[in-house]
């Protein structure tokens, strides 16, 4: 009953939807040097976070109840910083702010640990960069990231859209061909080769300098389409320039007017979000996305089939969403492969079929598409049925594939089966460096599993010390198997001094979630001492529960009962009908 928990491999979860963004370089995992906090008591509470735009810096305001110097590292591989604050509580739980504001990504806030209290600020960034923390004043502590000259000065509804795609034109051989051909001969000053995409012309306009700038709209007022367009991009996104979306629209229309895909393109986007005008506009939105299909755009193809796949601002129709998403796959778009792969899986629009879903799959993967590599691996792993075979090193090929371009869910999985030897004999080490990139990032499940190969020495020397480290870590996150292990820690006293207040902590956070033997081990400890009411009740309480599937939990329930009154038996039953009401969703 007292051996850690390993966890088992866990299994995908279905993605919905979506146009998918890439990364705009790639990026190779490393190891960040640790944040060391030195034990301190609670004595401050980090509460509202407020995140401005400056002329030349972003900042963040973080509201804290008393004066404290936070703990701050640069990490990279992903860029980020990593704000540690000692003694200091949350006001709220663990959150994620989505900012999507160069050069700052998204920013996550949560308490590291409870021993010693501190909470912790992630800043994800989009590349590296400089930043000052200045010291607490008037109630708040700010951090000033500044930009630089390729960096944006606002955020904006179209940055979400941006994808970085390989430009593609259509292939003599496609069906589009005709239409194609007919659009490029009615504007022959723009050939069809040339034209580049929306996206890429945003990222070329966000990583405009001053020097740029002039260029550019020297070439504009000659009305060059290209030049119009980057020209619309940067007064959209605030580059160099103030933001003006009237403006942008205005020279996207001159662009467009003269057939120039991007341009048609991004009128798409910008009707579609709303952008610069009173409300989205769907109908204008695809009349824009349609002419640039006709001009060779695979991105539209796919925002079309998007349209229509999510019901947004159109009827519903499936059916449209795999032709436009297959016109797109057909051309070599990655999203719209992936999304066809998708409509395959769950038979919408089409006969539910496994062999095609791989089929537009290994083609999305072969892109370097994140999500249709970690789909490709689950369905080798685990064959959805009998058309499919199993094929576990193709499984891992594609979670390396992922994990290397770092994401958090692919280096879990790919730990868990290396951790599991499902290609054979486990392989340790493996499984602990790819637990280790996930902890890296703040995955609550990398920081589990880390934890698991150092108290059993899996990869690792054994170290109860670390293994204590990054337990507490996950457990704070809500980690389920975390949490039980970590109490077992402290109530069985492994490599720290036997700690009953903090066992119980655990326990009890385990045993909320309907973990069985940690509602078992919680009514053990509590019935050792039985020193209070409350004792008892809970300790009869988490007993009952459990007894179902531990036959251990009736014998010592039979001796709590004992010790306590009618009053508080019926308390106790009381409490353990509403549980299982609250809870009846839970499993045991």
């Amino acid at each position: 009953m007292s051996s850690l928990t390993a966890r088992a491999p866990a299994a995908l979860p279905c993605i919905s939807l979506c146009v998918l963004c890439a990364a705009l370089f790639a990026q190779q995992p490393q190891h960040p040097q640790a944040v060391v906090v030195a034990p301190a008591p609670v004595k401050a509470t980090v509460g509202k976070i407020d995140i401005t735009s400056r002329p030349d810096s972003l900042r963040i305001t973080i509201a804290i109840s008393a004066p404290v110097t936070p703990n701050a590292n640069r990490i990279s591989n992903p860029d980020r910083l990593v704000l540690d604050f000692p003694g200091c509580e949350i006001k709220d739980d663990n959150q994620r702010i989505p900012v999507d504001h160069e050069p700052v990504k998204d920013l996550r806030v949560s308490l590291f640990s409870t021993h010693p209290t501190t909470t912790r600020v992630v800043v994800d960034m989009n590349a590296p960069s400089d930043f000052r923390v200045m010291p607490w004043a008037n109630g708040s502590v700010v951090i000033e990231i500044p930009f630089s000259k390729a960096q944006a000065a606002a955020a904006s509804v179209y940055n979400a859209a941006i994808v970085q795609k390989e430009s593609v034109v259509s292939s003599p051989q496609t069906q589009s061909q005709p239409e194609t051909v007919a659009a490029n001969q009615a504007n022959p000053q723009i050939p069809l080769a040339s034209q580049t995409s929306a996206y890429e012309l945003m990222i070329k306009a966000k990583a405009l300098t001053v020097t740029d700038l002039q260029a550019i709209e020297e070439k504009a007022a000659t009305d060059d389409p290209e030049a119009q367009t980057m020209l619309a991009l940067a007064y959209h996104s605030g580059v160099l320039l103030k933001q003006d979306d009237a403006e942008a629209i205005r020279l996207l229309q001159k662009a467009a007017d003269r057939g120039y895909m991007a341009a048609e393109e991004a009128l798409g986007i910008f009707a579609e979000g709303g952008i610069g005008m009173a409300q989205p506009a769907p109908a204008e939105a695809l009349n824009w996305y349609e002419k640039a299909v006709q001009h060779g755009s695979m991105d539209a193809a796919t925002s079309i089939a998007l349209m229509y796949a999510n019901g947004k601002g159109v009827a519903k129709d499936t059916a449209q969403a795999v032709t436009w998403f297959r016109r797109a796959a057909d051309g070599g778009d990655a999203s719209a492969q992936y999304n066809l792969a998708l409509m395959y899986e769950r038979g919408e629009g089409v006969p539910k079929d496994y062999r095609e879903a791989v089929h537009w799959l290994n083609k999305a993967a072969d892109q370097n598409l994140v999500p249709a590599m970690l789909d490709l691996a689950e369905f080798s792993m685990r064959p959805p049925d009998a058309t499919i075979t199993k094929d576990v090193a193709k499984a891992v090929k594609y979670y390396e594939k992922a994990a290397d371009q770092g994401n958090v869910l692919a280096q879990v999985n790919l730990a868990n089966v290396f951790s599991k030897g499902v290609q054979g004999k486990p392989d340790y080490e493996q499984a602990a460096k790819w637990y280790q990139e996930a902890a890296d990032q703040g995955d609550r499940d990398g920081e589990f599993g880390l934890g698991v190969s150092y108290a059993l020495g899996r990869g690792v020397p054994v170290d109860y010390e670390e293994a204590r480290r990054w337990f507490t870590s996950a457990a704070d996150q809500g980690q389920v198997q975390a949490q039980f292990n970590l109490a077992l820690i402290y109530d069985e006293g492994k490599g720290v001094p036997s700690d009953r207040d903090l066992a119980s902590h655990y326990y009890e956070m385990a045993a909320e979630k309907g973990m069985v033997k940690a509602q078992y081990r919680y009514g053990i400890l509590l019935a050792r001492t039985k020193e209070s009411r409350n004792d008892r009740v809970a300790a009869y309480k988490w007993l009952m529960l459990s007894q179902d599937s531990i036959k251990e939990s009736s014998a010592a329930l039979s001796d709590v009962r004992k010790s306590m009154s009618e009053t508080e038996i019926a308390e106790a039953e009381h409490e353990v009908d509403t549980w299982r009401l609250a809870h009846r969703n839970v499993g045991h």
